[in-house]
């Protein structure tokens, strides 16, 4: 199904509260009110490679600047640093690079992997924070300038003309601070030369105290109530750094990293760690953005590339690689051909793989540019041919999906839509995500296993997909309402499998969840929250609310998406079954390193019980098994051999329940209607021979 632009703008801004609907009043206080700034006018000619003239050298001085620069992006100095050696020839454009390919890949504090930050400060790293996806591009940009000092700055406008905010702080054409923006070197503390490794680290409790615009941003690593203030506070020894790290993320984005005046388009055979894949779907307003993490070289000129993902609401960067990165570069809206609904081209809207401009002299201003050697490898953002072939070029380049890890790959993104919608039913983003991927799914497996949409329907589709329907997103208030939790996903659960098995013998199909009939004193949810009543839940039950600009909220009834799923009565299922995919059968267990070490290598299980399996040294086995309804897991061991935990997580990583007990057994109950995945380990590395029952 073909979707306008705004359509996915408001369907992903659904996915959770945008980060401007919240403002944080300290933050205000602070920085200023969050104004909305346009983009820069688009560069003619050449200009666009080149870049524009930007700020003036001499406001480095000034009282606005947030750091000294003392070095250029061409420069090459002996030094060694974080990722490379003395006498590395690089220049510190390539460095950073370097920087990026070496940031350790590591569990995530709740869901899935990583990164671990390093900084030039000895052995201080930390995990990555809690961001959205464009903050982390921009976060890992203007903190390595920052550290180095090198010329760094944003360029965006507003009615009255160009706003830089960088090295020099946040200003006008003409050297003026933009509204209440701080005077950077007067009000906040540098302890740069100060501190040497073995020193207490220096603390700013005024930037420990502050949070990103919006919030979500909390980092319980830190401890209690600690915000991206507490996170900035510990990796820069420059406080200016950060109190400006949470201006410039509260005010650049997506549509700004499209901008040519901040970044510019490469061709995929010149992609390395540090760039940036933009996902765009609209000229402004909200994107994804896609920081490339590694690169790895494959026999016959291939490649394989690592990425980490944030997303709204804030979190940790996700870190993918394999077939779920490389899905990324192949999307239309990457700047690939195609059109959006209002028949903007999608190469021209600044999707796809970009690069950093560099902020180089140029007479006495900074011009944002490209390092001298890289206008090889530059594509002008006019040109829309050359930018729009750059998916199927990558198809081309990077590593070969078999048609198995092309399946796995749907499936995977079809069960991140159901987890979403498990802890937010009334999303429509994700119903929109989950029936894309189901589109996929049915094209490869008709190519390469020769299924139909039918046949892939009565293996994969569960009840939650005809209950959470996919709905038009202008026609349906649900779509504005992001404040429903996981107890309203199981309270519409336990209704609908009351309704397809009501004992009759006879098919039944499942009610989605949608407004019906609203109307004076009624919001169109009264069938779902009677129910909650009924079953002693109505306190669990939250009424609806426009939780996001939302001009459909006077609807009477949602409209329901047209749909190419088979009907639920169709799927020729005894009625209140839920089908779901059946496992292969699982290879021999029972060694080291017989299992996955992570979620994304986990092996695919069916109920039953599983003798003879092995925990090792530092050793984590995974598993993952389709469920539906209530499921018991559990493992047995002798403690006195080695003490083993369990842990059990939904499809996204999120986790459902663990058990670390000091006995020969640990046992979880959960509720799931999908995949679930399994983790067994040691404590503090122990290992032991196990048994794993799933029932």
């Amino acid at each position: 199904m073909k979707r306008s632009a705004g359509t996915l703008l408001l369907a992903s801004m659904a996915l959770a509260v945008a980060c401007g609907s919240n403002p944080d009043q300290d933050f205000v206080d602070e920085y200023g009110e969050v104004t909305p700034l346009d983009l820069a006018p688009p560069p003619e000619g050449k200009a666009d490679g080149i870049g524009r003239i930007g700020p003036k050298i001499a406001w480095n001085d000034g009282p606005s600047r947030v750091w000294e620069v003392t070095r250029d992006w061409t420069d090459i100095d002996p030094e060694p640093g974080l990722a490379w050696p003395a006498n590395s020839g690089l220049n510190w454009d390539q460095k950073f690079s370097a920087w990026v390919a070496s940031l350790e890949k590591i569990d995530g504090y709740e869901r899935g992997q990583t990164f671990r930050l390093t900084t030039p400060y000895g052995e201080r790293t930390l995990p990555a924070p809690f961001l959205e996806c464009a903050e982390v591009a921009i976060f890992l940009r203007a903190a390595f300038a920052s550290w180095y000092g090198l010329p760094f700055y944003l360029e965006a406008r507003d009615a009255k003309g160009p706003i830089y905010l960088g090295h020099m702080g946040f200003l006008r054409a003409d050297g003026s601070r933009y509204g209440r923006s701080p005077a950077f070197s007067e009000r906040y503390r540098d302890y740069t030369g100060q501190w040497k490794p073995g020193d207490p680290w220096p603390s700013d409790e005024r930037l420990r105290s502050r949070g990103l615009y919006g919030g979500g941003d909390e980092v319980p690593f830190l401890g209690e109530g600690a915000r991206a203030g507490a996170y900035f506070d510990e990796v820069f020894l420059n406080k200016r750094a950060g109190h400006f790290m949470l201006l410039v993320l509260a005010y650049f984005g997506s549509a700004n990293l499209a901008d040519a005046a901040n970044m510019y388009h490469i061709q995929p055979e010149a992609t390395r760690p540090g760039d940036v894949l933009l996902e765009r779907w609209q000229r402004r307003g909200i994107g994804h953005t896609i920081p490339v993490m590694r690169r790895a070289e494959l026999a016959g000129g291939r490649m394989e590339l690592a990425i980490a993902t944030g997303s709204m609401p804030r979190r940790q960067p996700v870190w993918e690689e394999g077939a779920s990165a490389h899905y990324y570069f192949s999307l239309d809206t990457t700047g690939g051909p195609g059109e959006n609904w209002d028949g903007e081209p999608y190469a021209a809207l600044g999707g796809g793989i970009r690069r950093w401009r560099v902020a180089l002299p140029y007479g006495g201003n900074y011009r944002n540019t490209f390092m001298p050697g890289d206008e090889a490898i530059w594509i002008d953002s006019t040109d829309l041919e050359a930018i729009a072939a750059r998916p199927a070029r990558f198809k081309e380049i990077l590593a070969e999906l078999t048609p198995e890890e092309e399946r796995d790959l749907a499936l995977e993104r079809i069960e991140s839509a159901r987890a979403h919608l498990r802890r937010y039913p009334a999303s429509c983003a994700a119903r929109i995500k989950r029936e894309d991927a189901f589109e996929d799914l049915y094209r490869v497996m008709a190519e390469h296993f020769g299924m139909t949409p039918g046949e892939v329907d009565r293996q994969y589709r569960i009840l939650d997909d005809y209950v959470f329907a996919e709905l038009v997103y202008e026609q349906s208030k649900t779509c504005c309402w992001n404040s429903t939790t996981p107890a309203m996903y199981e309270i519409i659960m336990d209704y609908n499998r009351g309704v397809v098995d009501d004992g009759s013998g006879t098919c039944n199909a499942p009610v989605p969840f949608m407004a019906r009939n609203a109307g004076a004193g009624d919001d169109g949810y009264a069938l779902f929250r009677e129910h909650a009543q009924a079953i002693g839940r109505g306190d669990e039950w939250v009424d609806w609310s426009a939780d996001e600009t939302c001009p459909q909220a006077d609807t009477v009834t949602d409209t329901l998406a047209e749909t190419t799923a088979k009907p639920w009565c169709d799927l020729g299922l005894d009625p209140g079954s839920d089908p779901g995919p059946g496992p292969e059968p699982p290879p021999t267990l029972g060694g080291c390193g017989d299992t996955g070490a992570d979620r994304s290598g986990a092996v695919p299980l069916e109920p039953g019980t599983y003798d003879g399996l092995r925990v090792c040294e530092d050793e984590h086995d995974w598993f993952t098994v389709f469920v539906s309804g209530e499921v018991e897991v559990s493992i047995a061991f002798s403690h006195a051999e080695g003490d083993l935990d369990l842990g059990v997580y939904d499809a996204s990583g999120e986790p459902l329940a663990s058990s670390a007990s000091t006995s020969n057994e640990e046992r979880v109950t959960v509720t799931a209607d999908g995949q679930i995945f399994i983790e067994v380990y040691g404590y503090l590395g122990a290992a032991a021979d196990y048994s794993l029952t799933i029932r």
